[in-house]
This record gives C-alpha cells, structure tokens and sequence, in this order.
C-alpha cells in the first residue's frame, strides 16, 4: 500500500480510539502519568505479540550504531508524555490541542534541518490550511494567553515532532512492528524511572473491567501507530506525513459530532472540516 493509505488508515483509527477512551474511561478516574505508563506498555506488549505471530521481528545488525537515537527516542517521547499531563494540568485541553498541533511544524523543520526532506510551497500551505483547521475548531476565545501550562505544550510538541525526525532516521534500519514496539515499552519506562510513586496507582487498570476497555483501546492504537510508521517509512517525506497525520484532530471532532452529539460551535468546526479538506489535497 501507498504511504497516503497508511496515513488515512492511521488518522481514522486514531480518531476512532480517542472517541472509545472518551466513552469507555470517563467514569474512572486514574492519574494521568499512571494512565499514560500502563497503556503504553500495554500497547507495547500487543505490538510485540502481534509482532511475534505475524510479522518480522528481528533487529538489525547494526544495532549498537543506532544506540543514541534509540535513547533519543525513549526520551523524546518519554518526556512529551510527561510534558502532556504537566499541560494539561495547568491549561485548557482546547488550547492545549492548538498549542500541541504545532508538533507538525516542528516536524518539518527538524526534517528540513537534519534530514534535508523540505515541503514545497503548495505543501507547506496546505500544512498551514490544516494547522488553520484545528485553531479554528478549538479556539474558544479570542483571548489567548500564554501560561506554564501553554509552555509545557510547546515543549511536548517540540519532543513530539522532533522525535518523528528521528523515527524516520530509525526506520530505514528497523522493521515496523520491533520499532514501534520498543518505541512503546522504553518510554514508559522511562516514565517509571522518573515518577516511581505512581507506579502504585497502575492497580486500578489491572481491575477486570477496567483491563477489558484498555485492553481495546490498546489494540486500536496498535494498529493506528502500526499504520503511521508504516506511512513514516514508505514516504520520501516525513514533514508531510506529519502534516497529514495532524488531521486526526479534525476527523475526531467530526466523528465526535456525529456519534457522541457534540455539536456546540458547530459552523466553527464545519469551517474548519473544510481548510482541513483542502489542506489534505494540497499536501497529499
């Protein structure tokens, strides 16, 4: 398959599981940072098994090469988590889902910097449209101010984005499902490294119950991650991969429309359907 259907298979189950988590985990309450480390060792776990039955799991040869930027990758990715929940802590999830889509443009400047991988003008302003797209349907003021917390959100996206550079670099000598499947477990780790005290909170998703709705949720951001690696590989860009993948944030709202009836602001996120419509064509 083309990396475009990789990608558009990746925005959707992507919006799809964000939606489950929605209405399959609004009546618990958990600690973030817990929440963050169990479902991605979790998701990890279904990766590798999935990865052992079906797929090729070695790694490669030259493996103590690639040392760094595997740690490059644990901690990029390590630290955007927790940089997401310290933003979302302290601000608005509305404006840290503005502030967080910038990860895109640091996407394409690390891929333009280190890699040499640049849009061209069209592209870029159909990154732009999309960007565009996702203020306009989460924006609620015309009042924005910045905070620690819109601080924390631009050092998520800059680790974030940035960590998508590398992933390209990497994935020209790893197969998908061994990568990605470190690329879950090793952060959080990591995570558990540096707050061990929430390790004791990680008991209420072994809860039946609640174990059952990770355990889905789990296997729906496997597949989604499945699909934008593979769309990470296969592309000569990775800035536009990025920029595409930045769509999701749109298709949730629309789904989340349609099928959870939140339907305030409605022309707003219409609008922005649009430019991230138009967007999509000019990028693709």
């Amino acid at each position: 398959m083309s990396w475009q259907i990789y990608i558009l298979i990746s925005v959707v189950l992507y919006s799809i599981s964000v939606l489950l988590q929605r209405v399959l985990l609004k009546e618990n309450e958990s600690r973030p940072i817990a929440y963050a480390m169990f479902f991605q060792f979790l998701t990890g776990l279904v990766l590798g098994v999935v990865g052992f039955l079906f797929a090729d799991m070695s790694l490669p040869a030259n493996l103590s090469d690639l040392f760094w930027n595997l740690a490059l990758m644990t901690v990029l990715y390590g630290f955007s988590n927790v940089f997401i929940f310290r933003s979302l802590k302290q601000t608005e999830a509305s404006k840290f889902s503005i502030l967080f889509s910038t990860r895109s443009f640091f996407t394409v400047l690390a891929s333009s910097l280190v890699l040499k991988e640049f849009l061209t003008g069209t592209q870029f302003l159909g990154a732009l449209l999309i960007f565009s797209g996702v203020i306009l349907v989460n924006l609620k003021s015309s009042k924005f101010s910045f905070d620690k917390g819109s601080l924390f959100a631009l050092l998520a996206a800059f680790a974030f984005g940035s960590a998508n550079t590398n992933d390209r670099f990497l994935l020209s000598s790893f197969n998908v499902y061994p990568y990605i499947t470190i690329g879950f477990i090793a952060p959080s780790l990591l995570m558990a490294a540096v707050y061990p005290k929430e390790l004791k909170h990680i008991q209420v998703f072994l809860d039946k119950g609640v174990f059952k709705k990770m355990f889905i949720l789990s296997v729906l951001y496997a597949f989604n991650a499945v699909a934008f690696y593979a769309a990470l590989q296969k592309s000569d860009n990775s800035s536009q991969v990025a920029s595409v993948n930045l769509s999701a944030v749109i298709v949730t709202v629309i789904l989340a429309t349609m099928f959870l009836k939140e339907r305030d602001n409605l022309p707003k996120k219409v609008i922005g359907a649009i430019l991230t419509f138009v967007g999509l064509l000019l990028l693709i």
